[in-house]
């Protein structure tokens, strides 16, 4: 009995592990005060809040790095296909292949920025040509 009395006196005396019993009291009871919960949490985010910054200047940087990669291959598209219609001014043939390929590659492109909203100026018109050309070629069978 002289130790749980030496205990009872020693809490008694420090008022934090009263504050530290009420806390674990609220904690349990089933009303929804979450004390260790809400402390655990502001902890971590204290202790995290450095890392959290990291990651939020990270999915920054990704953003546009992905921005900048869709601008990339909108652009290569956008020139292979005029390089082709130009091409095709010029009076050069193409195979069944090339055309297929471009054919899907302008389909792939109108999409894209359709998704996007970017601007396509000039390429309405030559998308218009290449698709009428292309048709015209595939009803003749007249590919190289």
């Amino acid at each position: 009995m002289n130790i749980l009395a030496s205990i009872w006196e020693f809490i008694k005396s420090n008022p934090g592990f009263i504050l530290l019993g009420g806390i674990t009291l609220v904690q349990v009871t089933p009303i929804k005060i979450d004390p260790w919960t809400k402390l655990i949490k502001w902890l971590g985010q204290l202790l995290s809040g450095h890392l959290q910054k990291q990651l939020d200047d990270l999915t920054s940087d990704m953003m546009c790095i992905k921005r900048d990669l869709d601008n990339k291959v909108t652009n290569d598209m956008r020139w292979n296909i005029l390089d082709f219609s130009n091409s095709c001014k010029n009076g050069r043939q193409h195979t069944r292949e090339e055309w297929h390929h471009v054919i899907s590659q302008l389909a792939e492109y109108e999409e894209l920025i359709e998704s996007k909203k970017f601007v396509n100026g000039v390429m309405v018109e030559e998308s218009k040509y290449l698709k009428e050309l292309y048709q015209e070629r595939n009803q003749k069978n007249d590919f190289l």
